[in-house]
């Protein structure tokens, strides 16, 4: 009776450690989305209202990592929280994907479009050894993570390189 006590406190622990941490990457790239969005709309304008792949994605990266912090808040709240457990990762996986594609627009504003396609590309390529490894690890999660793996690297695909490229 004492280890399920002992078990249960740490994993508490370990869940709770786990959700401060998530809290902590989403405040930053939160505040990166804002400052970001601040410094173009004052240092050239002319970004913002002329592309709106980049303003889009900018902007809406803020509510939806504040959607993801405000759902793990929730999540922390409630014994049976798999519902909001599953609302800050798809938050989550919609808001970077749309950082990333902003932070991608900018690099192709600023620098050659090699540059943002080579940012890109090594994003794609580490968001699948992640992937990868989180799979070895817990093979049962293997279809949600390939699902959430697949939408970010299609935002990266439509919303990201296609508009660096032209195509839309």
């Amino acid at each position: 009776m004492e280890n399920i006590k002992k078990i249960s406190v740490e994993r508490r622990e370990q869940k709770k450690f786990k959700t401060d941490t998530r809290n902590l990457i989403d405040v930053t790239l939160l505040g990166i989305c804002i400052t970001l969005f601040g410094l173009v709309a004052t240092i050239r304008p002319e970004m913002v209202s002329g592309n709106p792949f980049f303003t889009l994605q900018l902007v809406l990266a803020v509510p939806f990592f504040m959607c993801g912090l405000l759902a793990r808040i929730k999540e922390a709240s409630y014994t049976d929280s798999h519902r909001w457990v599953k609302l800050s990762s798809i938050s989550f996986t919609l808001a970077y994907g749309f950082f990333i594609n902003a932070i991608a627009l900018l690099l192709s504003f600023i620098a050659a479009v090699y540059v943002s396609m080579i940012f890109l590309a090594v994003n794609t390529l580490l968001t699948l050894v992640r992937a990868s490894i989180a799979i070895s690890y817990a093979p049962e999660n293997m279809r949600a993570r390939i699902l959430r793996e697949g939408v970010h690297i299609a935002l990266i695909v439509f919303l990201g390189i296609l508009p660096i490229l032209g195509v839309y």
